[in-house]
This record gives C-alpha cells, structure tokens and sequence, in this order.
C-alpha cells in the first residue's frame, strides 16, 4: 500500500474514531454522502491491496472505524431488503468474497462494543444486518412510505409529534399498521427508543415548516444545525418533497396550508383527588350536545364544560374521571362527527407513569432522572431492568378511585437508568427508558396564585431556568438553546451553551428583553442527542395578592373578595384592583407588553366540598349538598378542599346550631380532609334535619366553618304541576339553589334539561309545552360549578302528566315521539332504533298494563326490523353494561343475524358489539379478497385486540386452547364455605387487568361474580326450570353442531362427581354456552323449527340478569363457533 493512501486511511480511522466516542448510534456522527462514499472508496481501495498479503480480520483490526462507516452507511444509503451484500460489492468495486464477508458479518458486535456504541441483541445471528440498518437509522430509501404514513397519521387530526405517531402505529394489536413501512425503519422505531421519537419530531416538524413556508423554504440555508436532521435523512427529505411536496393531493394539487391541530383528549392523574382522568375537548360545532364516553363497556353522556368568558377555540378540555381500569377510554361527539380513542395501558404492561403534578409519560419516551408517580396493579412490581432490584417508593401508596386492587406510588429514577413492570406468573413487561445522566432539565418557577388563562393554563411571572448536565469525557458538550413565541417559525432566542464540570443553570430567554407575554416554548437539544421541550405561559412581573385566604360558600354564591394586581418590567394592567361580588367566581383582566394583549382571569381560592359514592367521578362544588339519611348508608366520602388549610374536623350540627357528633378526617393530600358517611348515619337519622360541617385551621391560626351538606327528607318536593306556562313545585324543601332536571317522556333520547326555580315555580321551555308527559327531579344547584346530569330519574323523580308529544325535524324520532305519546304506529326504521332503546330503558319490563304492553310491543318491532342497527345502536347507548344482555334476549335479538352488505363502519366503542358484529362482516370480507385488504386487516386487528386470541383459535379452527378453563367445576366446591373477601383474595390475579373478552383472566372473573351471587339465584324458579330446558334444547344443537355440543359438554364433564341437586348453580356455565349456542344456531337458520320458548327466553334473561358477563362472554363463544361451523376458517390467508 502506497504511503499516500495509508496516510489518509489512517487520519480516516483517527477521524472517525473520534466521532465515535460522544455517540451511541452511528447515524449520530451525521456523515453527510460525501463522506459516507468516501468511506467505502477508501475502504475498497485499501482492501485491494491488503488482501493480497493479508488476512482480512487484519484489516479489519487495523481499521474497525472505517470498516463499521462502510457497513453502515451502506445500510443507510443503498441498503434493499434481502439484497444488502450483492449492492455492496458492487458499490465498492470489488468481486464477491465469501470470506471477507464472512469476517465482516462475525466482526460486527466485536467493533460496536469497542466503540461503546449501542448493540441490539435481539438482531444478533442472522438478523445481523438488521442491527447494521439500525445504526444507520432510517434509510433514505424508505423515507416515501414513512412520509405517507405521517400524512395519514396528521390528516386524521392527530397530535403531530413522534410520541403520537409511534404510539399510534404500534398500539396493542394494531402492529398491522407498521406493515407499509420497511423493515429498517420498522426496527429503527420500535427499538430506537428516545433517539426515534426525536427523529420523528425533527421529520414533522420540518414538513411542518415547509407548509407554513411553501414559497421560500428551499431557498434557506438547511442543515443539521438549522433542522436538527442528520445530514443525509435531510437530504433525502429535500429531495422527496420536491417530487411531492408534503400533504399535496395524489393528482398534484395545491397542498395544504398548515397541520390541522385537532385538540385531542389526554390521560392525566389527579393528585389531590386520587383519580384518573381523561380530559375531554369542547366540541368545535354543537357543543351543547353531548360525547359518548365508553369506559370498560359501559357508556355515559359527557358534557364539555364551556370556560368562563372566554372566545370561541380556548374553551379548556373537561376533566372527566376514569373510574375503573380500562385499557382504552372512547370518545363520540356524533353531533360533530368527531371520535378519539384514548389508550390508557396495555394489558401485557399494565403500569401508567405520570410526573408529579399527573402528566401522562408516554410509553414510547424517556423517562425523567428523578420522580415520577407509577400506577399499577398491587400485585405488581417496578423493577430496575439492569440489577433486577425493586425500586423503592418514596411515599405510602395511594389507591386510585374506582380502580380496585390498584395503586399509585412516588419512585425515584435518580440511580436508574431503565425499569419494567413484574408480575408473578406474567411475562415481564418492556424496558421503559430513563433519561441519561447528560441530560438536561426544566425548571419552572411556582405560578401565580388564582392567576389563568382563559383556556385554563397557569401563569407563571418569572422566567423559567433550564439545568445543563456537567460533562463527562474528555470535552464539553454544545447545547443549542431557542426559546419562541408559540405558533412562531421564528426563535426568539436561539444560542449555543458549553456545559462545565458541575451542573449548569442559564435563562432560556437570556438576551430576551424583559416583560415577556404569552404561549412560549423552550427547546435545549445537542447534536445527535435527546430533545428537551417545554411550554409554559409568561406574563413576566405580573403579581396578584387575594385579600383572604380563600373565600367560603354564601347563600348566592361565594363571600365577597378584593384582589391587588401588581405589574414591573413594562408590563400593562387595565387596573389594580378587583372587586368580587358575592355571584362572581371570576373577572377577567386585559395584560400588555409593547403592541401584544392577552386576556387573563382571576380566580381568587375558595373552599370545596364534595360527597361521592366511592369509585364514582369527585363532584367538587362551591354550595352544600343537599342528601338524605338514606344517601349516606352507601359507601361514599365526604371531603372539603381549602386552600391553606392545615387541619380539619367534621361534625354533625343539629337545628339548634349544637355538634351532636364529631370526627377527625383522612388527610390524603394538600388541603384535602375526608371521612366515610358511613360514620354519620345513626346520629343523622335520630337527629332528621341537621348540617354536616367542616371546622377548618388556616396557616394563620384562625378557625372557619365550611358547610358541606345539608341534610335533609329524601324527596325535596311533593308534587309538581303545570300551570300556564310554569311548573308549580308544592311542599319544596328549603335549600339554597333548587333547580329541577326535566325528561321528555315522549323523547327520553333528548339530553336532559336543568332549569332554575324561582320561589316555588320553573318556566318551561317552548320546545317542552305541549310536548306529553315531563319527568321531573329537584336537586340543589351549584351556582359556580357544573353539576352533573343524572343518565335517568331516580325512585324520587315525579310525572307531570300533558297532552302531545316533541316535535322532530328528523321524520323518524317524530314518528317515535308521537308512538310515544299513545298515538300512531312505531316507525319501523333503523333511525328509531336509538330513541327505541331510550325508551325502553324508562318503560319497567315487568309493567303489564295495557299501555305499557303496547309499547313494548311497537319498540320490540323497531329493534327487530333492523338487528344490526339495534345491536349497534344498543352498544352506544348510556344503558348500563350489565342491563345490554337482558334487554338483548328479551327483545329477541339475541336470535338474530347481524350481517350488512355494507361492511366499511367504523370500529364499536362496545367491544363485545363490535365482535359480534365484526365476525358478521368476516364471510364478505373474505370473498372480496384483495380488495379490502386493508379493511379486513383492520377488522382482524380488532377481533384480536378486543376479542383475544382464543377468539381467533375459534374462527380460524372452530377450537379453544383449553375449553374447561375458566368455567364452574368440581374444583369451584372447594371454595364454596369461604366468605366473599376470601374468594376474592384467592381470585384476586385474574380481576386486577381488564384483558380482551375471552382472555382467560376475563373468564374467570366472570365466573367468580356468578359464584358470588350463587345464593340468590337458587331461590328464582328459573334454577329449577332451566335444566329441563337445556337438556331438550341440546339434542337439536348436537344435530346442528357438533363442534358447539361438544364444547358444552366439555362444560358438563367437568363437573363429574358434584351432586348438582344440592348445589344446582354449578350447572351455570354449562346452561350459559347451550343457551347462547341455540340463539346463535337460529341467528344462521340451523334448525328446522324454533327451539327457543317463552318459557326458556324468560329463564334466560333472569340469569343474564344475575350474570351478564358470564352470558356476554359464552354468547361471543357460541357466535365465533356458529361463524366457523356455516364458513371455515375465516381469518386465514385469502387469495
């Protein structure tokens, strides 16, 4: 080898080997394609020669740097799949050898470990080049689909960062959707970590910027230090979006001005209240109308709250409580057309991870070095990754609301560098990252008390600081700091900081002038290394002093207060002070700097009550609760919330103003105290009319008396009538703000409307006069916070009887309206099916009146001209989940088919109806073959998601893995002498983690809630009545199937040796599946004559009354059984 060329292969390797010290990935040292083929050029060229007179592990022990830069950056620039040797020969000019490619392929791991670069296990072997492409981060080659991927991903509204987008693509289930990408990048995201997530951020955020800027972004300076992309991805890009430009139309049209920002809904953790959250955005059109929230199955009307005098696009999304574990939360404003889903865990890694004041930590980021709050079941663990060592809490856990068997614990991160989640007998879950040692910090001041935005965020009146890591190595590391306005292309600050030996704490807005107003984000990033971001809202030197420690609840409204507002650094405030009348929670004030103005609220503190059912949403309001002694027998909790408060004593006050009985409070956080009602009942029930107090310490020593319930007779009035054009309310309690909730009898699918009473009477609304019969309930209202709507009246409402019915633009639910109303025939459309299942949900089915029978009749007929409408529109209604089976058989729905010629719906909030109606789809979707692929891979994915993998071992093969599990057999007896609490104990595993309908956990819990009510079934008839009729019923499905008889005879078998007689509920299981298989049976015509009776329908329905998720789950069974029994294997590969 000529000295020439030795020469520059050596300052080549020193080059390069520097490079390599400051990176974990190779892409990280950003080699532009220049550089890159000059690598391979000189490699080639020194291979030539060595190879005469060498070994070629020689060469490669000479060379590791520019051997590792050959390899990978042919991976990143040429690399196709399945051809990566055959290209690279080519590309260096030199004839294929075994051997040296043999060398090249075992040196591989020996070169990244010298290097510390970052290895890949699960790609060692013969996934080698796989590791090699992951080093080379995403090939430019496979930047189309990626691009494709992201405009579908910001087309549909989603949050335009690389979190989203990669939890979105690899969401439990839906992996399907990473099949358009190629492999490398496929490996790239879902094993890149935090190094992906930036490099998706990087990649939006620069097709961001070429659509705010289409006419002059190409003509700009672009680099790694303008975008923050490495070199040759940037390249690629430019390149890409000159062919087409991002978000263009397929036949070349203009392409779209901005990303569309839909606000989308968000988990949270609630601190104070020890409550999951979602938070629900207001509705960009009829915002009057409700969402759907789907929890768990069941569904519920939600309301946005609108914020206090604020314009139209900042209303503050409403926090709504997630009261039971669920896997996702589903939102449908059908007014508008809009619908989310919300993943909340995975149930292989059932663990949330929120920061300390309850900010959701996405799954796919890094986690912070320091505290975090970890949620999960109490039979699970958080364990280093590394040392396999527990980590430790930091404070006593606390259990979420309504999320039994789980609990929330404070861990540090500070001596870890990755964790996971371990539960006995369950696969561990995935490596959650922690944020290296180099990385950097936010660090906020403490924000201004009683001080928001409109749309409800807090406003800090210092400038934050951000915390550079000291260096470790030989030099220091260049941090790049920008700070600009929000919506803002151009950085107000952008500079570059040198990190020291010790930690480092600078201004991001260092050289910003002072007096800064608005929406800022902060940006701190290094070269090839993790992004830190922020936003928060400035309104730098403002202050804001309330003249009292928190105001109390007054007949009205809340105690008058007087507040200060204070402003330095050139700040502007329209005045000084503000005045707050006893009807004024809040008043708006106008702030300014130079040419800018932003519209802030005050909100001086005040003190909180609340008396919630335990596991049901925090109701906090401003004015007492009005209940009776009744209501305070249900296990529930009464809390206060005051600011500043430091201890707490709740007493039971009678008329003459005397405690007649005192407790001392739980205090679970920060000026919350709390204590059960439970503790109550006997003195309130001996005392009749009396008050519930809260004796509240400030800091200052001084006592307050708070209010929190008025206790009261159960019925708050004793007859309504109408008068004119009022409702007349006689003998009304005396309590402060008493409203009415009012129903249309006519229409019970309209949202229920709250009106005010003044004095003893309520104006009716034009669209309720003459609209029938109104359903009314009187409650106390809360003149500052929103209460919320009852789904239906309760035993107290009252019935004010009137002509007519309400009149509909929309033909069908006035044709309903007026069935209703006892005039007409029903509308027998699919339209009326939702209003049909609203008024059933009022009519009692064991009414028999000759009225009541002609309903029912005429609502029976709506749901059974259109069963798959009904079933659809059954699962979107707020009837409660364990009253949809019942209802499903009584109406006979339960025998119906559910296939459309119209396959393409959207995907059911209500798992089990989107699996029913789902594998009715599956017959079309498999003979129309290619052409709806994507539709049937979807369908499939929810199946499996929602249904679970024993769902798919029926449809693909007509079998179960284990047909006996999770059923009642001899074993069940054993436990038949133990109280609930010790079942529940010994059961407890398998009802922790909500999993897919027929995972095996979901079987089992379902068989223990039937074991619980064992007791009371055996006294219904229906206990007697059903053997009879199952034994008749199974001879005709043996005939019919024989798939389906065996397995319910495998139910059977299982309870060899039990004497049935004396313990006849242990047949459950058994009559659950024969029964569900004779409906599906008939759904698909397989008998010759109707086998299920009356008799048989009525038992039926009474044990899905008793056990609903027992017959949901062997009805889902019997369904995928029916489906493989008339079609094969529906979900294998098609032509």
């Amino acid at each position: 080898m000529g000295s020439f060329l030795k020469d520059q292969a050596n300052d080549e390797e020193f080059r390069i080997r520097q490079g390599l010290e400051k990176v974990g990935l190779f892409f990280e040292l950003n080699l532009d394609e220049d550089e890159l083929r000059r690598c391979q050029e000189l490699f080639g060229r020194i291979a030539v020669h060595d190879l005469r007179v060498d070994d070629s592990t020689l060469l490669i022990k000479h060379y590791p740097a520019l051997t590792l830069a050959t390899l990978v950056g042919h991976a990143g620039l040429a690399y196709e799949q399945g051809r990566y040797w055959e290209s690279f020969w080519d590309d260096l000019s030199l004839e294929r050898d075994p051997d040296f490619e043999n060398a090249l392929r075992h040196s591989l791991a020996d070169v990244l470990r010298k290097f510390g670069l970052r290895d890949f296990p699960e790609f060692r072997g013969r996934n080698y080049v796989m590791a090699m492409a992951m080093h080379a981060g995403i090939p430019v080659r496979c930047l189309g689909d990626l691009i494709e991927t992201i405009e579908g991903h910001v087309r549909q509204g989603r949050d335009a960062n690389g979190a989203a987008l990669l939890e979105w693509m690899t969401a439990p289930g839906m992996e399907y959707r990473l099949n358009r990408l190629d492999v490398p990048v496929r490996n790239f995201l879902m094993h890149g970590g935090e190094i992906a997530v930036d490099i998706l951020d990087r990649i939006i955020e620069f097709l961001a910027f070429t659509l705010d800027n289409p006419e002059v972004w190409n003509n700009l300076e672009l680099d790694t230090s303008t975008t923050g992309l490495p070199t040759v991805l940037l390249n690629g890009l430019i390149e890409h979006l000159h062919e087409r430009p991002f978000l263009s139309a397929e036949d070349g049209a203009a392409q779209t001005k901005g990303i569309r920002q839909r606000r989308n809904p968000v988990i949270s953790y609630s601190v104070q209240d020890d409550e999951v959250l979602v938070m629900v955005p207001y509705p960009d059109v009829d915002s009057e109308r409700p969402w759907k929230l789907t929890v768990a199955g069941s569904t519920r009307d939600v309301y946005a709250e609108s914020g206090w005098g604020v314009e139209d696009g900042e209303h503050p999304a409403t926090p709504v409580a997630v009261t039971a574990p669920a896997r996702e939360v589903l939102l449908v404003h059908e007014a508008s057309g809009a619908s989310h889903t919300v993943p909340v865990f995975d149930s292989a890694d059932p663990m949330l991870l929120f920061t300390l004041d309850g900010k959701l930590l996405r799954r796919t980021a890094a986690l912070p070095r320091g505290l975090v709050l970890a949620m999960h079941p109490k039979d699970a663990q958080v364990v280093d990754a590394v040392t396999d060592e527990t980590v430790r809490s930091a404070d006593d856990p606390c259990v979420p609301s309504g999320w039994a068997g789980w609990r929330v614990e404070t861990l540090d991160l500070t001596g870890h560098d990755s964790i996971l989640l371990r539960r006995s007998g369950r696969a561990d879950g995935p490596v959650r990252g922690v944020r290296s040692l180099g990385s950097p910090s936010f660090v906020p001041a403490d924000p201004v008390s009683g001080l928001h935005t409109p749309n409800g965020l807090r406003v800090y009146a210092e400038r934050p600081s951000v915390d550079l890591p000291p260096y470790v190595g030989s030099e220091p590391v260049l941090w790049r700091v920008r700070a600009r306005r929000s919506g803002d292309r151009k950085w107000l600050v952008d500079c570059e900081w040198e990190s020291a030996t010790e930690e480092t704490t600078l201004d991001p807005f260092d050289g910003a002038d002072a007096g800064l107003l608005g929406l800022y984000e902060v940006e701190v990033s290094c070269e090839g290394g993790a992004d830190l971001r922020a936003t928060l809202f400035l309104a730098e030197g403002i202050g804001v002093e309330h003249g009292s420690t928190f105001r109390r609840s007054v007949p009205g409204g809340l105690g008058a207060s007087v507040s200060a507002i204070t402003s330095e650094h050139g700040l502007t405030v329209d005045t000084s002070k503000l005045s707050f009348g006893v009807t004024d929670r809040e008043r708006e004030i106008r702030v300014g700097s130079g040419s800018r103005a932003q519209k802030l609220v005050v909100r001086p503190p005040y003190a909180e009550g609340r008396i919630d059912k335990l596991g049901t949403p925090a109701q906090w309001r401003t004015s007492p609760h009005t209940v009776s002694p009744r209501d305070l027998e249900e296990h529930a909790v009464i809390a206060v919330r005051v600011p500043s408060a430091i201890r707490a004593t709740f007493a039971l006050v009678d008329e003459r103003d005397q405690a007649a009985q005192q407790e001392s409070p739980e205090h679970p956080s920060d000026n919350v105290f709390q204590v059960s009602t439970r503790r109550f009942v006997d003195t309130a029930r001996r005392l009749g009319v009396c008050s519930l107090v809260a004796m509240v310490d400030d800091e200052a020593g001084a006592t307050h008396r708070i209010t929190v319930a008025e206790v009261r007779p159960a019925r708050l009035c004793e007859q309504v009538r109408i008068d004119g054009a009022d409702l007349v309310f006689e003998r009304l309690a005396d309590i402060d703000d008493p409203a009415v909730w009012v129903w249309a009898a006519t229409a019970p699918w309209r949202p229920v409307t709250r009106l005010a009473i003044s004095g003893v009477r309520a104006t009716i609304p034009e669209s309720f006069r003459g609209a029938g019969d109104l359903i009314t309930m009187v409650f106390a209202d809360d003149p500052f916070t929103v209460v919320t709507r009852p789904i239906r009246p309760d035993r107290d409402a009252l019935r004010v009887t009137q002509s007519g019915w309400v009149r509909d633009d929309n033909p069908a639910l006035d044709g309903l309206a007026r069935f209703l109303s006892g005039v007409g025939e029903p509308p027998l459309v699919p339209e009326a099916a939702d209003g049909a299942w609203a008024a059933l949900a009022l009519l009692p089915w064991d009414a028999s009146d000759p009225a009541s029978e002609r309903l029912r009749g005429g609502l029976m007929r709506i749901l059974g001209r259109h069963p798959r409408a009904a079933l659809e529109a059954l699962g979107s209604s707020t009837i409660p989940q364990d009253q949809m089976m019942p209802l499903l058989i009584r109406t006979q729905l339960v025998d119906r088919p559910y296939s459309s010629r119209n396959t393409l719906n959207d995907l059911h909030p209500n798992a089990w109806v989107g699996c029913m109606v789902e594998i009715s789809d599956l017959p079309s979707l498999r003979d129309r073959g290619r052409a709806v692929a994507g539709e049937r891979a979807e369908t499939l994915a929810y199946l499996e998601t929602q249904g679970g993998r024993d769902l798919m071992d029926l449809l693909r093969a007509g079998k179960m893995s284990d047909p006996r599990s999770g059923v009642f057999d001899a074993n069940v007896l054993k436990v038949h002498g133990m109280d609930q609490e010790q079942v529940e104990e010994l059961f407890e595993r398998f009802r922790l983690v909500p999993g897919a309908l027929l995972d095996i956990d979901t079987r089992v819990s379902a068989t223990v809630d039937a074991f619980h009510r064992r007791a009371d079934w055996v006294l219904e008839p229906a206990c007697r009545d059903l053997p009879g009729h199952v034994t008749r019923a199974l001879r005709s499905v043996k005939k019919a199937s024989p798939a389906l008889y065996d397995l319910v005879v495998a139910r059977n078998e299982v309870l060899y040796g039990v004497d049935t007689v004396a313990h006849p509920w242990m047949l459950l299981s058994m009559q659950s599946l024969a029964l569900a298989a004779v409906a599906r049976l008939e759904a698909l015509g397989e008998f010759e004559y109707p086998i299920m009776t009356t008799d048989m329908r009525d038992a039926w329905a009474l044990m899905a009354q008793y056990f609903p998720a027992m017959v949901a789950g062997d009805l889902l069974i019997a369904e995928a059984l029916a489906a493989h029994l008339t079609h094969g294997d529906l979900i294998g590969d098609t032509a």
